[in-house]
């Protein structure tokens, strides 16, 4: 057994699982379809290419399986790729990869009982009229197949990649990480294929070692792809809702907790929403005395001191910070007044 495989499959398997019960109640994009296939492909191709020597003696269908997964997350990732590069994929065009993947994978079965009339698959050739069907198939169909496939990945991932480095960081990175795995697998498939056409059999184990650690940065990049975007953009609310807590716990207490809701039973990202909202609401509604001075300084000495303000002439808070004009600059002066605020309390806590 090749228990790199194993392992790879198995946590393909878990991502794809979870994936599905995350998506469950939502509308599922072509992009997202793809990359269920592509995860679901990897564990169960993964799982048969490390145990095909076990199933060698029933009818060689780890073999078998595993070339049909492969098959199959060929289209798969060129369907994400596509997806991530054209806004509006054309049906024609979905039609076509789909029709390209199910054809190989159909000669794939239809050569497999064949094969194994023969007495099982031809594991290479010296010359090219030595080839059957069976072999034409599993020695020159598949494999062009594949490197046609994982070229096209490569070749969208150079177009997608320094458009998108800055804008999207994580996702571009993943798309990267799994070009590079597309281009180990389209070297080792390359060569391999010259090796088993032409009487090297031999000399094809050497390279075919190598495929773990194309698989395994393939796998890394649509791990990354599947989840990365979604982890980050939960850590980040947890660190700003972190750094927003205080000053949102302070305006809730000054305001009688009139703006503030439940919520426990939101994420991340719509805890740090929420948060906005309240500040957003407290600093528009609560009148402070700030002694003539309007700055960040004065504003949360204020806030930690409790002077607020019941007359209607007074500034609120708002006022009392620096002119904003658009969205941005509100959240920003929002951010620097917690800043502010915490510091104050941690220098009168020293």
């Amino acid at each position: 057994m090749n228990s790199a495989f194993i392992a790879l499959g198995l946590c393909a398997t878990v991502l794809g699982v979870g994936r599905v019960l995350r998506l469950r109640d939502e509308i599922v994009t072509l992009t997202q379809k793809a990359i269920l296939v592509s995860l679901f492909s990897i564990g169960i191709g993964g799982v048969a290419y490390g145990t095909r020597l076990l199933t060698a003696l029933f009818y060689d269908i780890g073999n078998i399986i595993w070339h049909m997964a492969a098959t199959v997350l060929v289209g798969a990732l060129e369907m994400v790729f596509l997806t991530l590069r054209v806004r509006n994929v054309k049906p024609q065009t979905v039609h076509r990869i789909v029709a390209r993947s199910a054809v190989i994978t159909s000669l794939l079965l239809i050569s497999w009982p064949i094969s194994q009339a023969g007495g099982g698959p031809a594991q290479g050739v010296s010359t090219p009229a030595e080839h059957d069907f069976p072999s034409l198939v599993s020695l020159l169909l598949f494999p062009a197949y594949v490197i046609w496939g994982l070229s096209q990945i490569v070749i969208l991932s150079v177009y997608r990649v320094p458009q998108d480095i800055r804008r999207r960081p994580i996702n571009t990175i993943a798309l990267a990480l799994v070009a590079v795995g597309a281009l180990g697998f389209i070297a080792i498939n390359a060569t391999t294929t010259v090796y088993l056409n032409t009487g090297r059999i031999a000399e094809s184990g050497d390279i075919i070692a190598y495929s773990p650690i194309a698989l395994g940065v393939s796998v890394a990049g649509a791990c990354l792809l599947a989840a990365g975007e979604r982890v980050y953009e939960g850590s980040y609310a947890r660190y700003q809702v972190f750094r927003l807590g205080p000053l949102w716990k302070r305006l809730d207490e000054l305001s009688g907790r009139e703006f503030h809701l439940s919520t426990q039973h939101l994420s991340s990202p719509a805890r740090l929403q929420r948060a906005y909202v309240e500040i957003s609401d407290a600093i528009c509604t609560l009148r402070v005395d700030t002694g003539g001075r309007y700055d960040l300084d004065s504003v949360a000495a204020s806030l930690r001191r409790g002077d607020l303000a019941d007359d209607r002439d007074s500034p609120t808070l708002s006022e009392s910070l620096p002119e904003r004009r658009t969205r941005r600059e509100d959240l920003e002066a929002i951010h620097a007044l917690a800043k502010t605020y915490r510091l104050q309390r941690a220098s009168a806590s020293s």
